[in-house]
């Protein structure tokens, strides 16, 4: 009878203590898991940590490649702008008695002479002449004239360039025209540049040009010299109208107008 309560007794002592044992060998289980994850490197544990992060770049939509831009377009250097022309060095002339005085290119020359090409009495004008580098007389003016007139005969006239001088007056308060005409006389042209009294420039049938203006000082006579000719053989300058229109377009004609145009008189 006694033995049988051991036997009981003893048996769920056994069970007892196995079902303790079994515990105690359960129980700390995630309490040692949780240290060993803790123990864990730091490196894998941020690797851990990071692998989704790098799974989500890794499967996310590629980023298209880049475009490149197209190129500009080119836009072509414009032209420079022609230079302007050089303007030729300028002297100045004045008559010993300060009252007419032009401007010329600096590489001609003026000489003084009393009388049409040769020394004449103190009581002639006298005449400044303008010659070119190679000495070619072009231009004559002469100043303080005294009793001198002009004749004229019948002409028809044509006008090929004209404009006032301003820096020229006669005494009866006209502005004198610088003037580039042919007259053609009994079938010849002739050819005249000069400054003049505004009837000069009248075209058509008309009485023949004079060229001098009346000054405070007395008369003052120019011209271009062409060395035309009426005897013993007519010579005109040009061979045709068409040729004096070129000489227009010409340095010299530029040159010459130029001085024509500054004539002062004081």
């Amino acid at each position: 009878m006694s033995s049988n309560r051991f036997g009981l007794y003893g048996a769920v002592t056994v069970a007892g203590l196995t079902i303790s044992l079994i515990l105690s060998a359960c129980g700390p289980q995630p309490a040692e898991n949780a240290t060993a994850e803790n123990a864990a490197p730091s490196s894998l544990r941020a690797a851990a940590t990071s692998a989704p992060t790098a799974l989500a770049s890794a499967t996310s939509t590629p980023t298209a490649p880049a475009t490149t831009a197209a190129p500009a377009p080119k836009i072509p250097t414009p032209p420079a702008a022609p230079a302007a022309p050089v303007q030729p060095a300028l002297k100045s002339f004045t008559f010993p008695d300060g009252h007419i005085s032009f401007s010329y290119p600096a590489s001609w020359s003026v000489r003084t002479q009393r009388g049409p090409g040769r020394e004449g009495p103190p009581w002639q004008p006298l005449e400044a002449i303008v010659s070119d580098g190679t000495g070619a007389d072009l231009f004559s003016v002469s100043s303080g004239a005294d009793g001198i007139g002009c004749t004229a005969g019948p002409a028809n006239r044509t006008v090929f360039d004209s404009a006032a001088v301003p820096g020229m007056r006669e005494v009866d308060g006209t502005t004198p025209m610088f003037g580039f005409i042919v007259e053609n006389v009994v079938g010849q042209d002739w050819y005249v540049m000069a400054v003049m009294h505004a009837r000069n420039l009248k075209e058509g049938d008309v009485s023949s040009h004079c060229t001098l203006l009346i000054m405070g000082n007395g008369g003052a006579q120019n011209q271009v010299i062409f060395n035309q000719t009426m005897y013993p053989n007519p010579q005109s300058a040009f061979p045709s109208r068409q040729a004096a229109k070129a000489w227009m377009a010409t340095a010299q004609y530029a040159q010459l107008k130029a001085l024509i145009m500054s004539l002062k008189y004081a």
